[in-house]
């Protein structure tokens, strides 16, 4: 049983637990599906433009998110992949938290896309306060759509970041 009060997100530290994270993406669907390689979600959870982290618990490795700062859709949550055996436990949840609050410290906006193969997860990201804003068609794979989904605190035009406390 997981504890939530005792998950810890940060930052991969050694090279171990981003090679943990890279394995996890890869045998997780949509990954799997997308026929993503090893090297393929390294690449994701080392790429130096985003940031990526893990959710531990006493030294365990429980999943990991990708968040996309940069380009046209700043505020991206590019990768959130929980073990199966922490699934349905709440530590998808508070990583997509997590990402939110890193998010919204610099823009407005948190978008995401889910796969439609994928759809179970549609009803998490509703809960979450996501809504569906558009779909790619066959983005990613043929015979696949993409769905865009966004969580707004308000337009881009009136954003202003929060203080930081001095």
């Amino acid at each position: 049983m997981i504890d939530l009060q005792n998950v810890t997100i940060r930052r991969f530290l050694t090279v171990n637990e981003r090679d943990a994270a890279a394995w996890l993406m890869m045998c997780t669907d949509p990954w799997k599906t997308f026929g993503r390689t090893y090297e393929d979600c390294l690449d994701a959870v080392t790429n130096p433009l985003k940031e990526a982290y893990g959710a531990f618990m006493d030294g365990e490795f429980l999943g990991l998110l990708v968040i996309d700062l940069t380009g046209p859709l700043k505020g991206y949550l590019q990768a959130v992949c929980v073990q199966e055996a922490a699934r349905g436990q709440g530590v998808g949840s508070r990583l997509i938290n997590f990402a939110e609050n890193r998010i919204f410290s610099v823009s407005p906006n948190c978008f995401l896309c889910y796969s439609d193969f994928n759809d179970s997860v549609r009803e998490v990201y509703e809960r979450l306060g996501y809504e569906q804003v558009g779909i790619l068609k066959e983005y990613m794979i043929p015979g696949h759509d993409e769905i865009l989904m966004r969580k707004s605190i308000g337009p881009v035009m009136t954003f202003t970041r929060p203080q930081k406390p001095s």
